[in-house]
């Protein structure tokens, strides 16, 4: 078995130091760690059940670096499409020492880790690289405090791309008073919620998994998310239009339970922390080839694809409500945003 591992080790190696990863399969794949009775099992959970999901791909990546890492002492058990309960449910399990580990969206996440609503503060950052650089370099000051309130380590993070408008119209969405005359579903998210209605918008939260049958029925008319999700779930056939912008990009942090995460000898502690960081480096190379392709599914499919015009309205709108969301994110939110712009300031490509 070590022999085999080693020769997997390998293969693991070249394949994540190649600069041309291309499309070819990986040859160490986290199922094909061998199993002995003596290894810490990482159960992982998270809540979607495709493949093409980056969810998917930031998981599996993690748990095949950490039992590389770990010379195989540890193996993970991945269980996909919410099998051990909604993202929420999942984080609470990790918090007992139940779940080793899960992926949710910050949104849903900041829900019992208030501290991450001020990444959820919308137009908070407008590019990829700026968003990758603020979670960079705001997580060692989140971590602590989102230990504290929902007893999970941060170890890494995934994105899934800029949330765009997807809806069924006559029109496309431009400018904010386009919102009024649609009913758009919304992810049960206080600060999310006011910034539509800081645009005029009619937000109606509605689960993510009731979302298809009720754009079908009419109940909703379209939404926003990632062109990932919109298109992998189908949505595009009771939809006719998506609207890009950049109010937030959808980010799921990669954490660990911390009750487990403070049992591991520091060398598997470093091997976790190892697995996060560079599971966050291939996804931040990986996504925008992977999205850019999902843009091009959406234009196959038929999808109308417009921008809104005059951006700065939509973001002057949005970023006045800051103010009213800094309770939301504790009591001294305000001054956590204040850090989060202040790490934008010292962007060096501004």
């Amino acid at each position: 078995m070590k022999m085999r591992f080693k020769k997997l080790f390998a293969l693991s190696l070249m394949y994540l130091s190649s600069s041309a990863i291309s499309a070819e399969p990986n040859p160490y794949d986290w199922r094909s760690v061998p199993k002995s009775g003596d290894q810490i099992v990482m159960k992982l959970g998270h809540s979607v059940n495709m493949e093409w999901s980056s969810q998917t791909v930031a998981l599996k990546r993690f748990a095949e670096l950490v039992s590389v890492y770990s010379n195989n002492q540890i193996r993970a058990e991945i269980y996909p499409g919410a099998q051990l309960g909604g993202e929420r449910e999942m984080v609470q399990q990790a918090r007992q020492g139940v779940l080793q580990g899960t992926i949710p969206a910050v949104n849903n996440l900041a829900a019992l880790a208030p501290s991450l609503n001020v990444l959820v503060l919308p137009y908070l950052s407008t590019s990829t690289d700026e968003s990758n650089y603020l979670l960079d370099n705001i997580t060692p000051t989140l971590n602590p405090r989102v230990i504290k309130e929902a007893g999970v380590r941060i170890v890494g993070w995934e994105n899934t791309g800029w949330r765009a408008f997807f809806y069924k119209s006559d029109s496309p969405i431009t400018k904010p008073e386009d919102l009024a005359k649609l009913k758009m579903r919304v992810p049960p998210n206080p600060i999310m919620l006011g910034t539509y209605k800081a645009w005029g918008g009619n937000p109606t939260p509605i689960a993510w998994k009731e979302l298809y049958s009720a754009l079908q029925q009419g109940v909703v008319e379209g939404g926003d998310n990632p062109v990932t999700d919109v298109i992998g779930m189908k949505f595009h056939e009771v939809i006719n239009h998506m609207t890009r912008f950049h109010y937030t990009i959808l980010t799921h942090p990669i954490v660990v339970s911390e009750r487990w995460f403070q049992k591991l000898s520091p060398q598997h502690q470093e091997a976790v922390l190892r697995a996060g960081k560079e599971t966050t480096d291939y996804v931040r190379w990986w996504q925008p080839l992977d999205e850019a392709n999902w843009w091009k599914q959406a234009e196959d499919a038929g999808v109308t694809i417009t921008t809104i015009e005059n951006e700065a309205e939509w973001m002057e709108k949005a970023r006045a409500t800051w103010p009213q969301h800094y309770e939301k994110i504790g009591p001294d939110g305000e001054e956590l945003a204040g850090t989060a712009l202040s790490i934008l300031a010292s962007y060096p490509n501004k």
